[in-house]
């Protein structure tokens, strides 16, 4: 049985957006956005084991890691270095 992987970013929906946003026309349905009941956070939703979408969402997130704020930048490159991890581990197996 597959699990999703949820990534939640709090407060910085908008580098989310741009970044979902630049991962699903690259990826087509692969990757889901997902807003809290809130409508404060949000976050990615990808399947565990789809090596091609860890590898688009990592992309995405490269393309924007300079334009994001320093003060969440960090974030973002510890979500890339897991995305990266994560797409590794799974081309091993």
């Amino acid at each position: 049985m597959h699990q999703n992987v949820e990534i939640d970013i709090s407060n910085a929906n908008k580098w989310v957006e741009r970044i979902g946003n630049t991962a699903y026309v690259n990826c087509k349905n692969r990757i889901i956005m997902k807003t809290s009941d809130s409508g404060q956070n949000i976050g990615f939703i990808i399947e565990s084991n789809d090596v091609g979408a860890l590898g688009c969402l990592s992309w995405a997130i490269e393309q924007h890691l300079d334009e994001i704020p320093s003060k969440l930048r960090p974030r973002f490159q510890e979500i890339l270095d897991d995305v990266k991890a994560r797409k590794e581990n799974l081309e091993r197996s």
